[in-house]
């Protein structure tokens, strides 16, 4: 007929209840009574839900000390042999949870700003979980002479490559990237300070040798599972001796470097590489410099490593460091803090804390989540009693056409 649109290739959608959106549904008519019911429910579950999460916030066991002041003038550089200990005082509250409970261990810092777009981005997830990088657990491992896995790690502008001017051949930076060669590399251990008994919080790992007190890297089960099996890959022993120029520092223990067979390792002291952190410099099975490209700093499978990769959203932050099984520690003790201060946070005006903390349902403490609720709960039954009000004052007749206007 005159008038009609031919339908023949058209983008309307078809004539069905779903499309043409005539389904069935609910339209509830808003009457004074329901909306003051709901809000007064609301109210009354959010104060209920309020008190829930500040008794298990009250629950939780913490203490927590400020020890970046204390250790200022004991600050190291990351690859010293020697390092003058710093040693901070805390106690243990007299509650019988620091005994029965498992107790978590956190360094915490402030006015670090981990959620900057340029450092976010400024890592390469591809070389870090060894996509990129080739042969990295092959056997034999292949001789790398050209790097692809830099990925965004240059997009930050900060240099990833470097001359070495042993030989004027470039040195790639593994793990590249800000957030990597920002990681917090502090040194904590936790002592009774009548015995000197340290706290044994990572005694599963036995790879650095240590017997009288904890290891310093490479802890057990603070990182996600699924970032520890999928995301970061570490290189095979064979793989390092190839290709990595240079290694860790002048311990490999503080850069993550543990495993048994990189005792045959030889090396050498790096001097100036060209780089940031040298450390040592690999020789071949003749005692030869080898040919590698790599500047291997840091073990990427080191779980201290992989909970820093992980970047906050707030300037002031916590990340687990360790766990410590219940009955490692006890109630009402006097500890020493032994801090290897290596972290700088002066320039930027930080503060770094160490915090014992045990957790309830709701994971450790926090108290906003509560006084949260509250406000929102208290909003909620305020906007209930002033609709009440405004109902038993002037109270106004559902579909009053008096209302209506007409134009």
């Amino acid at each position: 007929p005159a008038g009609m649109v031919d339908t023949a290739g058209s983008r309307r959608p078809a004539d069905t209840a779903f499309k043409q959106q005539r389904l069935k549904a609910w339209q509830p008519i808003l009457t004074p009574q329901w909306v003051i019911g709901s809000f007064m429910a609301i109210g009354i579950a959010f104060i209920g839900i309020a008190i829930a999460v500040l008794g298990a916030s009250n629950g939780v066991l913490q203490v927590s000390v400020k020890y970046s002041g204390d250790c200022q003038d004991k600050l190291a550089k990351w690859n010293d042999e020697s390092v003058t200990l710093c040693v901070v005082d805390l106690e243990t509250t007299d509650d019988d949870g620091w005994e029965t409970q498992d107790v978590y261990v956190y360094y915490q810092l402030d006015n670090f700003y981990q959620n900057h777009r340029k450092y976010v981005q400024s890592k390469s997830a591809t070389q870090l979980s060894g996509a990129s990088m080739e042969g990295l657990t092959t056997d034999p491992p292949p001789q790398v002479t050209k790097d692809s896995s830099m990925g965004d790690c240059s997009q930050s502008g900060e240099k990833q490559e470097f001359e070495d001017p042993n030989d004027k051949k470039k040195v790639f930076m593994y793990p590249c990237g800000l957030v990597a060669q920002s990681m917090f590399n502090d040194t904590l251990r936790l002592r009774e300070k009548e015995s000197g008994k340290y706290v044994m919080w990572n005694d599963g790992n036995r790879n650095c040798g240590l017997t009288a007190e904890p290891c310093p890297t490479n802890p057990e089960e603070i990182a996600w599972a699924s970032d520890v099996d999928k995301k970061y890959q570490a290189p095979t022993v064979p793989w390092i001796k190839k290709n990595c120029k240079y290694i860790g520092g002048q311990s490999l223990a503080t850069s993550g470097w543990i495993h048994p067979d990189l005792s045959t390792l030889k090396t050498q002291p790096a001097g100036n590489c060209g780089a940031p952190a040298c450390g040592l410099r690999v020789l071949n099975d003749n005692g030869d410099p080898n040919a590698g490209i790599y500047n291997c700093w840091h073990n990427v499978s080191d779980q201290d490593f992989i909970v820093w990769m992980r970047v906050a959203a707030l300037p002031s932050f916590k990340k687990l460091y360790r766990k410590i099984p219940a009955a490692a520690l006890k109630k009402k003790m006097k500890y020493e803090l032994v801090v290897e201060n290596r972290f700088p946070v002066h320039a930027f005006k930080g503060n770094k804390h160490f915090v014992l903390s045990t957790t309830s349902w709701i994971g450790g403490q926090n108290f906003f989540l509560g006084y949260a609720y509250i406000v929102v709960g208290a909003i909620c039954i305020a906007l209930a009693l002033g609709f009440l009000a405004k109902q038993l004052v002037s109270p106004r007749k559902m579909g009053d056409p008096r209302y209506l206007t007409f134009k």
